[in-house]
C-alpha cells in the first residue's frame, strides 16, 4: 500500500534497525517557512496539518509511529488509497501528505510489488535522487 524510505539505518539494508530510526535532535531550517524548527525525542518534529490533501496514490506523507509529533525523516509514497491514514480522518494514526510524484509513478508503483521479507524488499532498493519543485528560488538554493 505504500513505499517508505527516509532511515538513516537503512544506508545498510541488512541491519536489522533499518525502518526504525530518524535524525538526531537539534535545529534544522525549514525551507518552506525560513524559520528554525526543533527535533525532539528521538528527531521527531511538530505535525504540520496545514492542508486537507489525501493520502492517495501518488502522494507523500510523513511516515510516524501513529501518535501526535512523532515523523522524523521517514516518508511514504502511497500507491493505493490510504484515506484512513488522513490526519483529518478519525482514528489514532495521523500523516499529513506533503507533497506528490509528478514523474515515475509506474516506478513507484513497481517498487511496491518486489519481493519482501518481513516488510523490507529481498533486494535492496536505493533511492538515488529527488527533485522538490514548487518552492522559492532562495529556499531551494539553502537545500
Amino acid at each position: 500500500f505504500m513505499n517508505q524510505f527516509g532511515c538513516p539505518h537503512a544506508k545498510d539494508p541488512k541491519s536489522p534497525r533499518a525502518g526504525t530510526g530518524g535524525p538526531p535532535d537539534g535545529t534544522f531550517k525549514n525551507v518552506k517557512t525560513g524559520k528554525t524548527e526543533t527535533r525532539t525525542n528521538g528527531g521527531n518534529i511538530q505535525d504540520e496539518n496545514i492542508s486537507k490533501d489525501s493520502n492517495v496514490p501518488g502522494t507523500l506523507s510523513m511516515a510516524n509511529t501513529g501518535r501526535p509529533n512523532s515523523g522524523g525523516s521517514q516518508f511514504f509514497i502511497n500507491v493505493a488509497n490510504n484515506a484512513n491514514l488522513d490526519w483529518f480522518s478519525p482514528g489514532q494514526s495521523k500523516h499529513p501528505v506533503f507533497g506528490k510524484v509528478i514523474e515515475g509513478m509506474d516506478l513507484a508503483t513497481k517498487i511496491s510489488k518486489v519481493k519482501t521479507i518481513r516488510d523490507n524488499p529481498v533486494e535492496p532498493i536505493k533511492m538515488l535522487k529527488i527533485t522538490v519543485d514548487g518552492l522559492e528560488e532562495a529556499s531551494k538554493d539553502e537545500m
